[in-house]
């Protein structure tokens, strides 16, 4: 039931991510990496609005490629943004599929935006969010995938300081290019509240266990521990990470998303021998 519940509450479904990247074959690293290129110049506090994210992507995209380049099927990504506002505490921008599509963003051109819509887009969100919501209709291997999301959390690292153990100012860690270990539940959270994580490894024990095992939905912060210090967090469980908690390497980060406890994308069940191993052909 629980399952089913995370399913019918989901954005997106798999065939609309399906479709999205298949709509933006354009949309590559090249064009992924001027976009994050420029936002490191114009986000030096590593947040931006909706509409000031989308402004560079469409600017860059257009500079690139011409007026008529832009992300195809863009109100889905719309739509995911909007509930995460709301989420946050933004309020409620509940629309109609039609009205959704209309919407000034980047699936959208319209001028219906309500005041109340205006205001909950002045909301900033963190960079690293942003960029996993883009990250869906970018064409590319999943490897792809896995090292621009990384590559956003190494620029959120720099421009945020966290209660990691490793300060990640630390020279050290700079020039190993490690990401803090709270960046790395941040992001597991943005995957899964952008619907890129299997259904089934977002359920989690509760403490119930009388008469009967209770389940919940788990948070980002609970599944990269049930990664790194084995499934379930269990005594004797097998860690995917040289340690439960600290700062992670790109290969470690690739064998959390890879892992049961976390399964973005579905990568948990393919069956390819080696660590950086992916369903790519």
């Amino acid at each position: 039931a629980l399952r089913e519940d995370i399913e019918s509450s989901s954005i997106l479904d798999p065939m609309e991510i399906d479709d999205l990247r298949a709509a933006n074959s354009e949309f590559n690293l090249e064009v992924w990496e001027t976009i994050v290129e420029e936002l490191k110049m114009v986000t030096p506090n590593g947040k931006a609005t909706y509409p000031e994210f989308l402004s560079v992507v469409v600017r860059v995209m257009r500079k690139l490629k011409g007026e008529e380049f832009t992300i195809q099927l863009g109100h889905l990504l719309d739509r995911v943004v909007i509930s995460e506002l709301e989420r946050s505490g933004g309020g409620d921008f509940a629309k109609s599929d039609e009205e959704e599509k209309n919407f000034d963003g980047v699936g959208g051109g319209g001028e219906d935006s309500t005041k109340q819509g205006s205001k909950i887009m002045e909301t900033e969100l963190p960079l690293s969010f942003l960029l996993a919501t883009l990250s869906l209709a970018l064409h590319g291997t999943v490897a792809d995938r896995i090292r621009v999301l990384y590559d956003a959390m190494l620029l959120s690292s720099s421009n945020e300081v966290t209660n990691d153990k490793m300060d990640p100012n630390d020279e050290q860690l700079k020039k190993n290019k490690l990401v803090p270990g709270k960046e790395v539940c941040q992001m597991i959270q943005h995957l899964q509240n952008t619907c890129q994580l299997v259904p089934d490894s977002q359920i989690v024990e509760t403490d119930s266990k009388i008469p009967y095992q209770t389940f919940r939905v788990g948070t980002g912060a609970e599944l990269t521990e049930r990664a790194r210090k084995g499934y379930g967090g269990k005594e004797g469980g097998e860690g995917v990470t040289k340690a439960g908690e600290g700062p992670v390497s790109l290969e470690e980060f690739h064998a959390i998303l890879k892992s049961r406890a976390v399964c973005a994308w579905g990568e948990c069940y393919v069956k390819k021998a080696g660590a950086m191993a992916t369903s790519d052909k």
